[in-house]
C-alpha cells in the first residue's frame, strides 16, 4: 500500500510562543545587554521575520514583560508550597525561597534595575509567584496588612544581595589608612578574618568570597522579624 503523504501546511507546533520568545530575549539581553533588545535582533536570534514576532508581542515593554516571567519562573516555591500545606516552617519557606531568589538574579545582575520596576500584572509567572508566597506568609499567620511589606523588605535585600556576589572582592579595601579611613581599615580587616574563607570553608573560587557571611546575617535578621509578626 502507497504511504500517503502529508500535504504541507501549517506546522503541528506554532514556531514561536510568547514562552519561547520571553526565553530567547531573556539570553540575548544577557549576552548582549538590555540595549540590544530590539525586534530586529531578537527575529534573528529566533530565525523569523521581525513581523512574525507582532503576532505575539506588541513592543519591547512586552517582551521586557515576557523577560520577568522567564527570569522569575526559576526561582524555586516548593518552600512556599510547601507551607501552604502545612508541611513546612515559615522560617524553612522563607530561606528556601530567599536563597534561590538570590541564586537567580546573581546569574542576571545587569536586569535587577528593570525587573525590580517592572509591574507583575501582565507577566502570569511572576504574579503566579507573588500570589504564592502572599499566600504562604498569609496562612503562616502574617497579618494581611503586613504580607506586602515583609516581600518588599526580602525583595529590596535580595536584589542587593544579589548584586553583592558579583561585586569585587576587595570593594572596602583603602588604598592608604588615613584619619578618614582608619575605621572602615580596621573594621574590614577584623571582618575578614572572622570570615577567612580557609577557616570558614568559603568558596575560594567564589565571585565574592566574603558576599554570603552578611547575607546569611541578613536573611537570619529578615526572618526572625517576620516570625515576630506571626498572629498566635
Amino acid at each position: 500500500m502507497k504511504s500517503i503523504k502529508r500535504t504541507a501546511g501549517r506546522p503541528v507546533k506554532p514556531v514561536l510562543s510568547r514562552e519561547l520568545i520571553g526565553e530567547q530575549a531573556l539570553e540575548l539581553v544577557t549576552a548582549r545587554g538590555l540595549e540590544q533588545l530590539t525586534m530586529t535582533n531578537l527575529a534573528k536570534r529566533l530565525k523569523v521575520a521581525a513581523s512574525a514576532l507582532y503576532n505575539h508581542v506588541t513592543n519591547k515593554a512586552d517582551i521586557v514583560l515576557l523577560i520577568q516571567d522567564a527570569l522569575v519562573s526559576q526561582v524555586s516555591l516548593q518552600g512556599m508550597q510547601r507551607l501552604i500545606a502545612q508541611q513546612a516552617t515559615l522560617e524553612e519557606a522563607l530561606r528556601d525561597w530567599a536563597l534561590s531568589y538570590r541564586a537567580v538574579f546573581a546569574e542576571y545582575p545587569s536586569l535587577i534595575p528593570t525587573i525590580a520596576v517592572t509591574a507583575v500584572s501582565e507577566s502570569p509567572k511572576t504574579l503566579h509567584m507573588y500570589n504564592t508566597v502572599a499566600q504562604a506568609l498569609a496562612s503562616a499567620g502574617i497579618p494581611d496588612a503586613l504580607v506586602i511589606k515583609v516581600i518588599v523588605a526580602f525583595e529590596s535585600f535580595l536584589f542587593g544581595s544579589a548584586l553583592d556576589v558579583d561585586a569585587p572582592s576587595t570593594i572596602f579595601d583603602t588604598d592608604d589608612v588615613t584619619a578618614d579611613s582608619a575605621w572602615l581599615d580596621r573594621v574590614v580587616k577584623a571582618s575578614r578574618i572572622q570570615s577567612d574563607p580557609a577557616i570558614d570553608g568559603m568558596d575560594v573560587d567564589a565571585r565574592n568570597q566574603y558576599a554570603d557571611p552578611p547575607f546569611q546575617f541578613g536573611l537570619t535578621a529578615l526572618i526572625s522579624q517576620t516570625m515576630s509578626l506571626m498572629e498566635a
